[in-house]
């Protein structure tokens, strides 16, 4: 038996945290189709986490090295099961990293629950779900605060709060709260318990007390935990709830509102709705308006496309002209049209939908472009396009059919990130992509030969089209031989060109926005749901970035004129092909370990783009980790002084009656009061008894009453303490020290003069105490000067 509780006890008290704790965490299943996938390998987890502090805690460890050790051992185990490695460094820590950076993409992309055929978010909930049980277990069973430790169950909670139609679930609540209750039993048993034990053969039952005041208590929570429960049950259903949205990624309950927060050109969900939703009007002198352009998708994961880091200066607002486009010729024609928007209240988007290339923008609110793509941007958090007006200068060029404007890039003329193509992609994309544009003289015949390959080789369809647009869909998209193959939606012709484009050596990026609006007449005109699209913008010198349309015609109808133009590549002679700056058509060995199938890997030979996204990645984890430790030092500085106070008062009341008297003169000066120096132990007790306060005072008032009549035991246990250590100091050599229990009445005496004290008083001593940063010198006076020897 160590630190004052068998180990027995110890392990029930650890057991019941780590199930209370995994059972609030199956609260998180709502997210995934497939549970165990997170749930059975963070009950191993809090398994070791549970019987590593069972152990550290009978054997009287420092709570610091118990916290540490059990993170060591969460890491491990999160570590071996996304990386198949215990030490997250090297192959394995790229593993860990590339798990958890997929499944972020699939948290910020897919709705919930999350299909099992998309990359699951299973990695993200195993690493959270490892923090809370090591967080519980150190606040309910190291630190032994467990109404604390139930605010991180309450977190837990908040997780799926607004994310997940299905909510908690009943069984997830009862059993953590089952749990919960089990836990302020026992802790309040042992706070009770620490002014005596109990007498009888269930003494050491931590079930059953002998002390009527405990049965009170036990009764008293037992009926509010319970009555509390019910009430958690029952009630929610009678009470009205607000409809949340979190950073644009919500419930998806198919309600009438468009919101567009990140996009990330999903937008099958919207284009099945059963209703179609006005969403702008716009007035024009456009004979012939179609695109209107909301975002650019920059990025590619090899799963989905987001739009990256974005930049927006203070000098680029809405307010009139913007710069010339870039890229584009000063002698390419073009023609302004005026267009005057009007966005309903259903459409509710942080990016300002203009045309693309456009002279000039201004709208109410501060709307900025990002001059790389751009795109409007809304940087207040509150400002949306809802019953918004707003003016475009669109400009209209006319590139022609000669080609003269579609030069090949530079390498360095764009960023390097739309050029960016990441591994493990099925091999069909790349061999497409070489094969089909095998013969061209230039990015533009390959890019018009990508194009003509989707138009003519491809169906457009929502209800047969596979889910997703990236990783294993890509395989099932192209192939003509498979169930779903060749028959796609908007996003995924996209996607696809886009991809291969940059396979090719041609930067491309994908644009969301509308396709073609409704004629009101009169050159108003409106767009709506239905008209949701997605397209590839290629990048050419002179003609800068150009959209081309790989969506069959039964959706986006006739491709523009410069599109429309024929490639001849008859002659294999003259064959120097499209510059060739992006990855070759060689296959790339696919990934090994717990997500080979999904997880996209660095290219063999990427080069520095390759690099740069892992140097990106690693940066961010390391600023993570840096916080994480920065908190837990902020942490660990908090609790130190509660902590080495709290052993050196063990140490003090374990000793001899010198000692104890320490810890009483110890006590006084972290309550502000000033010992008396130089003087006998019955002068000092006579100073100390004026400064007890009633104990039983649990509404302690500012000013709380003090003196011997406050708390008569205490007052006795003082001139118990003070006889002892007045026999221990001046009696004869080998004189006999009655026994007495000296901690307890050191313990009461303590407890006394707190209530004597202001609760911030109090408090002030707890959490700093003063005698940590004092030298502790007894108050002894001379023996031969007291007896006059």
């Amino acid at each position: 038996m160590k630190g004052g509780q068998t180990f027995g006890y110890t392990l029930l008290l650890a057991l019941i945290a780590t199930g209370t704790t995994w059972a609030a965490l199956m609260a998180w299943r709502g997210f995934l189709t497939n549970s165990d996938s997170y749930l059975a390998p963070l009950a191993a987890t809090g398994m070791v986490v549970c019987l590593a502090g069972a152990g550290l805690r009978w054997l009287g460890s420092p709570a610091l090295a118990i916290v540490a050790v059990q993170a060591a051992l969460a890491v491990a185990m999160v570590s071996s099961e996304l990386g198949g490695g215990p030490i997250p460094l090297g192959a394995t820590g790229d593993e860990v990293a590339r798990s958890l950076e997929l499944a972020m993409e699939s948290a910020r992309t897919y709705e919930a629950p999350i299909q099992a055929n998309v990359p699951s978010v299973a990695p993200l909930m195993i690493l959270g779900g490892a923090f809370f049980l090591v967080l519980v277990d150190f606040l309910a069973c190291t630190l032994r605060r467990v109404p604390v430790a139930g605010l991180a169950l309450l977190a837990i909670y908040s997780v799926p709060a607004g994310l997940v139609q299905s909510g908690p679930g009943l069984v997830a609540f009862l059993l953590a709260s089952a749990g919960f209750l089990a836990l302020l039993h026992l802790d309040s048993r042992d706070h009770l318990l620490r002014w005596g034990r109990p007498l009888g053969p269930d003494e050491a039952n931590p079930w059953v007390e002998a002390n009527p005041v405990v049965d009170a208590v036990r009764v008293g929570a037992g009926r509010i935990g319970v009555t509390a429960t019910v009430i958690a049950v029952l009630l929610p259903p009678f009470v009205p709830v607000l409809n949340l949205d979190l950073l644009g990624i919500g419930p998806g309950d198919g309600d009438d509102d468009i919101e567009i927060r990140n996009p990330r050109a999903d937008l099958r969900r919207d284009l099945e709705r059963d209703d179609d939703i006005p969403l702008i009007r716009f007035h024009t002198d456009d004979p012939s308006p179609d695109y209107l352009r909301v975002a650019v998708l920059n990025r590619f994961t090899g799963l989905e496309w987001s739009s990256g880091d974005r930049g927006v200066a203070d000098a680029n607002t809405a307010t009139g002209e913007l710069p010339a486009p870039e890229g584009m010729d000063p002698d390419v024609p073009r023609t302004l049209y005026e267009y005057q928007f009007e966005a309903s209240d259903a459409f509710d988007s942080s990016w300002l939908p203009t045309q693309f290339p456009a002279s000039s923008v201004e709208a109410v609110g501060d709307w900025r472009f990002d001059e790389d793509t751009m795109d409007f941007l809304a940087v207040p958090d509150d400002l949306t396009t809802e019953d918004l007006e707003w003016s475009v200068q669109g400009m209209e060029p006319d590139y022609g059919t000669s080609g003269e404007f579609f030069l090949d890039s530079a390498t360095d003329a764009v960023d390097s990130e739309f050029l960016e193509v990441p591994g493990g992609l099925p091999s069909i994309v790349r061999n497409l992509a070489v094969s089909e544009t095998v013969g061209t003289r230039s990015d533009y015949e390959a890019a018009l030969l990508l194009q003509a390959f989707f138009r003519r080789n491809f169906e457009y369809s929502l209800e047969d089209a596979p889910e997703g647009i990236g990783g294993n869909v890509f395989e099932t998209f192209l192939s003509p031989t498979a169930p779903d193959g060749r028959t796609g939606y908007c996003e995924q012709f996209a996607s696809a060109m886009a991809v291969m484009a940059r396979i090719v050596g041609i930067p491309a990026r994908v644009a969301v926005g509308f396709l073609q609006p409704d004629d009101l007449g009169n050159g108003n005109y409106e767009y709506s749901s239905y008209d949701l699209h997605a397209w590839p913008e290629l990048y050419f010198e002179g003609a800068g970035w150009v959209r081309f349309e790989p969506t069959p015609s039964g959706r986006a109808g006739p491709v523009p004129d410069y599109a429309a133009v024929p490639v001849d590549v008859s002659d294999p002679t003259d064959n120097t092909g499209p510059t060739e700056t992006g990855p070759t058509g060689a296959d790339i060995p696919e990934p090994s370990g717990p997500t080979a199938s999904v997880v996209p890997q660095d290219q063999a030979a990427g080069g520095d783009d390759a690099a740069d996204e892992g140097v990106d990645w690693t940066v961010v984890v390391l600023r993570v980790a840096l916080l994480l430790l920065a908190l837990a030092l902020i942490g660990a500085l908090a609790l130190a002084p509660r902590f080495f106070r709290g052993r050196a008062r063990t140490r003090r009341l374990a000793g001899t009656p010198e000692d104890v008297w320490d810890e009483l003169r110890s006590t006084a000066i972290d309550l502000g009061l000033t010992w008396p120096t130089g003087r006998s132990p019955h002068e000092v007790g006579r100073f100390l008894v004026d400064h007890l306060g009633d104990r039983s005072d649990s509404d302690r008032p500012e000013r709380p009453r003090t003196g011997p009549d406050a708390d008569p035991e205490a007052a006795a246990a003082l001139e118990r303490l003070v006889s002892a250590l007045e026999l221990a100091r001046y009696a004869r050599p080998g004189s006999a020290v009655p026994d007495v229990a000296l901690a307890d009445d050191a313990r009461t005496c303590c407890a006394s003069l707190e209530a004597g004290v202001t609760r911030r008083v109090a408090l002030r001593a707890r959490w700093l105490p003063r005698s940590l940063w004092q030298r502790s010198t007894r108050d002894s006076v001379d023996h031969d000067q007291l007896v006059g020897v």
